[in-house]
C-alpha cells in the first residue's frame, strides 16, 4: 500500500513508542561489524583464515550495500516502514543465521555474508531514520541521536556476548543464536509501535523544501562533497570497528581485556551520539560536523605516539566511541537538513553506502597491510591525512536551509 495523504500526525506517546522502536531496530541491525570485529580471531583460530580474507567480507557488503541501501531508501520514500520492516525482521535473522553454515572453505563464508547483507536490508538504518526525521522537526538532532545510540549498548555488550556463546555453543553456533535472539527483541517492538503509515510530505513546510527533482539532488555539488567526506572519515572510523581489537591483542592485551577495554566504545559511542544530536540542534551545522570529524584523527595520532597499555586503551576506547557516534548521527543530520524529507531516503541510501563502502573496504585493506607490514603505523598516518580533507570539505558546504519547527 502506498502512502497516502490522510495520515494523522503521531501524538508525543506514539513518537517515543516509534522511537523505542527504531532505537532498538538500529541498534541490532547494525552490530554486524562489530560482532566481526569480536569474531575476527576465533574465526581465524578455527579456520586458519588470515584477517585480510576475514574482512574482505566487509569489502563484499560493501559493494552490495549501495544497491540494497538505495533501494531500500526507495521504498521508504513510498511506503510505509512498517510493511517493510516487518518481514525485515525474518530476513535480517535468515541472513544471520546462514554465516553459522560455514566451511574451513573460504568461499562459504563470502557467499553466507553475500546472503546477509542483501537479507538484512530490512533493518536498514535508513527506514527507521527516516521516521524519525519524519515525524521530529524541532529536536529531529536529539531524536536522531536518540534512535542511533541504541548502537552503544550493543557495542559494549557485543564482545562479550559473543564471548559467552562462543564459551557455550562453540564458534559455529553464534550466529544462529544471534539470530533467534533478533526475532525475540524485535516482533513487539515493532508491532506495537511502528506507525500504520507517514507521509513525508505532510510533514514538510515549505522553508526546508529543498528537495526539489531527484536529478537535481544527485547532481548537486553539496552532495557529492558530503559524500566524499564521509569516504575519507569512513575509512577511519571502518578501521577502529575491526580492527582496534586486534590492535589490543598485538599490545599484549588479553582477549578478556580487550573485550573490557571494548565496554568502554559503548557509553562513548551514546555519549558522543547523543552530545552530537544536542549540539546539531544548538550550533552551526558544518561546526559540529567538523569537530566531530576531528575525533578519529586524534585517535589515531595517539595510537601512534603513546604506549597502548590498558589504562591507553581505555582512552582511546571513548575517544573512539565518541568518534563513531557522532559519524552516523552526521549522515542522518545532514541528509535531512541540506535535501529535506521528500528525497530523503535517496539521500541517505546514498551517503550511508558511500560510508559503509568506506568502512568496508579500508577494514579489508588495512588486514592486507597489516599482514604484509606486521604494523599499522602507515594506515593510520594516511587516515590523519583523510581526516583533515574530509573537514575542509564540510566547512566549504555552506549553511543548510532553515528549519521550521514543531511541538517535538
Amino acid at each position: 500500500m502506498r502512502m497516502t495523504d490522510t495520515t494523522a500526525p503521531l501524538s508525543n506517546a506514539a513518537k517515543l513508542g516509534m522511537l523505542l522502536a527504531a532505537t532498538m531496530a538500529i541498534a541490532i541491525g547494525g552490530t554486524h561489524y562489530h560482532v566481526l570485529g569480536a569474531m575476527m580471531r576465533p574465526l581465524s583460530e578455527t579456520y586458519g583464515w588470515s584477517r585480510g580474507d576475514i574482512a574482505f567480507a566487509l569489502t563484499l557488503a560493501s559493494i552490495i550495500n549501495p544497491f540494497t541501501n538505495i533501494a531500500t531508501g526507495l521504498l521508504a520514500d513510498r511506503y510505509p516502514v512498517r510493511h517493510i520492516a516487518l518481514p525485515g525482521i525474518f530476513a535480517f535473522a535468515l541472513g544471520t543465521a546462514s554465516l553459522g553454515l560455514i566451511t574451513s572453505e573460504i568461499w562459504t563464508w563470502y557467499l553466507a555474508y553475500a546472503f546477509f547483507t542483501i537479507a538484512g536490508s530490512g533493518l536498514n538504518a535508513v527506514l527507521f531514520t527516516k521516521l524519525v526525521v519524519v515525524h521530529f522537526s524541532k529536536r529531529r538532532g536529539l531524536a536522531l541521536a536518540t534512535s542511533l545510540a541504541g548502537t552503544g549498548i550493543m557495542v559494549s555488550t557485543i564482545p562479550h556476548i559473543v564471548l559467552a556463546l562462543e564459551t557455550i555453543a562453540g564458534v559455529r553456533a553464534v550466529y544462529p543464536l544471534l539470530a533467534l535472539c533478533t526475532l525475540v527483541l524485535l516482533l513487539g517492538p515493532f508491532w506495537l509501535f511502528l506507525p500504520h503509515e507517514e507521509k513525508a510530505s505532510q510533514r514538510v513546510s515549505p522553508a526546508t523544501k529543498a528537495d526539489g527533482d531527484w536529478r537535481d539532488v544527485i547532481g548537486s555539488s553539496v552532495l557529492w562533497k558530503i559524500g566524499l567526506s564521509f569516504l575519507l572519515i569512513g575509512s577511519c572510523i571502518g578501521t577502529f570497528i575491526v580492527h582496534f581489537q586486534p590492535m589490543l591483542a598485538d599490545a599484549g592485551l588479553s582477549r578478556e581485556d580487550a573485550a573490557s577495554v571494548a565496554l568502554f566504545v559503548g557509553p562513548a559511542l551514546i555519549v558522543g551520539r547523543l552530545g552530537t544530536g544536542f549540539l546539531y540542534d544548538l550550533l552551526p551545522t558544518r561546526l559540529v560536523t567538523a569537530s566531530a570529524f576531528s575525533l578519529p584523527a586524534i585517535a589515531c595520532l595517539c595510537i601512534l605516539y603513546l604506549p597502548l597499555d590498558f589504562t591507553t586503551a581505555v582512552g582511546l576506547a571513548i575517544l573512539i566511541g565518541l568518534g563513531m557516534g557522532s559519524e552516523t548521527d552526521a549522515v542522518a543530520y545532514l541528509s535531512s537538513r541540506y535535501f529535506g524529507i521528500t528525497h530523503y531516503g535517496l539521500i541517505f541510501g546514498i551517503l550511508i553506502s558511500v560510508y559503509g563502502f568506506s568502512i568496508g573496504v579500508a577494514s579489508w585493506l588495512v588486514g592486507l597491510i597489516f599482514d604484509a607490514t606486521g604494523s599499522y603505523d602507515l594506515v593510520l598516518t594516511s587516515l590523519i591525512g583523510g581526516v583533515m580533507i574530509a573537514i575542509g570539505l564540510m566547512v566549504s558546504i555552506g549553511r543548510p536551509p532553515p528549519l521550521k519547527t514543531d511541538a517535538l
